[in-house]
């Protein structure tokens, strides 16, 4: 039996809990690949990023344009290659990164 097709540039995504080397490892891997390097951190909306500042959890609904965002900038990449990173709890709720063709 033959897996799906897969069509476009690789798309790597570094995921983890806060201090575990994402951006490192994310970085590396787009070195190797020759690839741009995305830090997801760079793309919370400016409430998000004031929350964390004061050490407020993030919720599921803060979460949500911030992961439509990645979502969007994945799929305006999808022929160029890609390596993002950015947080998230072991469980990310009901959303994905799903890219759109």
């Amino acid at each position: 039996m033959r897996g799906p097709t897969v069509t476009g540039a690789l798309q790597v995504v570094v995921m983890g809990v806060s201090g575990t080397g994402k951006s490192a490892v994310g970085s590396r891997v787009a070195e190797r690949l020759g690839v741009p390097y995305v830090e997801g951190d760079e793309h919370h909306p400016a409430a998000n990023i004031a929350k964390m500042a004061a050490g407020t959890p993030l919720t599921d609904d803060d979460r949500r344009p911030w992961l439509e965002e990645l979502a969007e900038l994945l799929a305006s990449r999808q022929h160029a290659g890609t390596s993002a990173g950015g947080p998230t709890r072991q469980r990310i709720g009901p959303f994905s990164l799903r890219v759109r063709a």
